[in-house]
């Protein structure tokens, strides 16, 4: 997985987890973060599927449930083959194709839901922006840059105004916490940062320099930054149905991921529109919960009923032919099967069960 390596979420196409888990099987999250359209790796989640899941997944209980959320849904590239992995790894398994927006809202825990609103959530490279309603996407646009766009654009102020390059991290903090739209909660401004001097047209790693960003020369930075957003608020408004626009108009805007504090109250002036924001987990460093919470809350309301077979039954019969076979024919067996005989030292190179 790209970035896998790289501790700012931010930085990943995809992100995995277990949803959740029974007796019977494991449900499985795939949230497709990276932008749709030209250029992209449509392959990227089927890849995953085919040989993350069943090393990380262990043997039991069994993949019976897989949702993939992505912006534009099933629209999204990756989406396809990834739904073709999952029928041919777990053919019995449900799977589920959620856009983000709807799991945004969903994941909000708005009492009441609204009837319709347009959802703006801010992911690692992208904003998508749709009107919902009755958990449908009527009208919906994507914005590139996200929240790495913001930081990059503090980077690339400081190193023009300030001569000093930034670190990913230490901008997004300046996004998070140096008051462009509203004092930071937790810290006091004006806000301090640190870099490396630009000497030549090269950092110099080294040596650090410290700046003092004030909230006036942030807001001047991140706010441009946010027009998109306002261009696709006003065309998937433009777009729906007159009725259910003004539905929306009424429920405002509801601003999910890691949006910095204030960022209601500034698109509110640029739009007209009410807005509230739902704040993340350690303002945004940690990956978007409410995604998560969404498709936790979709799945309590409606259970997948996964067909789940006897793997119990299954496995031991996998044993038993390996044991009797003359030919160690490794190409007759799945890679979960293979998994098991390796996990039981019964693999070629691997000393036998009785050795250990």
């Amino acid at each position: 997985m790209r970035g896998g390596g790289v501790l700012w979420w931010a930085l990943e196409e995809i992100r995995i987890q277990r949803a959740g888990r029974n007796a019977r099987y494991t449900q499985v999250l795939l949230e497709l973060a990276w932008n749709p359209g030209p250029g992209s790796d449509a392959s990227l989640a089927a890849e995953l599927l085919a040989v993350g899941v069943p090393k990380a997944s262990q043997l039991w209980p069994p993949i019976g449930s897989v949702v993939l959320v992505a912006p534009g849904a099933g629209a999204h590239p990756g989406v396809q083959p990834a739904v073709d992995t999952v029928r041919e790894q777990w053919p019995g398994a449900e799977v589920r194709v959620v856009d983000e927006t709807v799991a945004a809202l969903v994941g909000a825990g708005q009492d009441p839901e609204p009837a319709a609103c347009v959802v703006v959530h801010l992911d690692a490279v992208h904003i998508s922006v749709a009107l919902v309603a009755g958990r449908e996407v009527v009208a919906s646009g994507l914005a590139t840059g996200g929240a790495r766009g913001l930081a990059d654009v503090v980077i690339g102020h400081v190193r023009e105004e300030h001569g000093l390059d930034l670190g990913l991290q230490t901008a997004w903090s300046a996004v998070v916490h140096g008051g462009a739209f509203a004092p930071s909660p937790t810290v006091p401004g004006p806000l301090s940062v640190h870099g490396s001097p630009i000497t030549d047209d090269r950092p110099r790693p080294r040596q650090q320099a410290e700046i003092t960003l004030s909230p006036t020369e942030l807001r001047a930075v991140v706010a441009p930054a946010h027009q998109p957003v306002v261009d696709l608020v006003a065309r998937v408004l433009r777009d729906a149905p007159p009725e259910t626009a003004r539905q929306a108009t009424a429920g405002g805007l509801l601003l999910t991921g890691p949006h910095p504090p204030g960022a209601e109250d500034h698109l509110t002036e640029r739009t007209g529109l009410p807005a509230r924001r739902i704040t993340e987990p350690r303002n945004g460093f940690e990956h978007p919960q409410v995604l998560r919470d969404g498709v936790a809350r979709l799945l309590a309301e409606n259970p997948p009923a996964p067909v789940v077979e006897d793997r119990a039954g299954r496995f031991r019969k996998v044993v038993e032919d390996w044991a009797s076979s003359s030919v160690e024919d490794q190409d007759a067996y799945t890679p979960e099967e293979l998994a098991l005989l390796d996990a039981l030292r019964l693999l070629p190179g691997r000393p036998k069960t009785g050795e250990r």
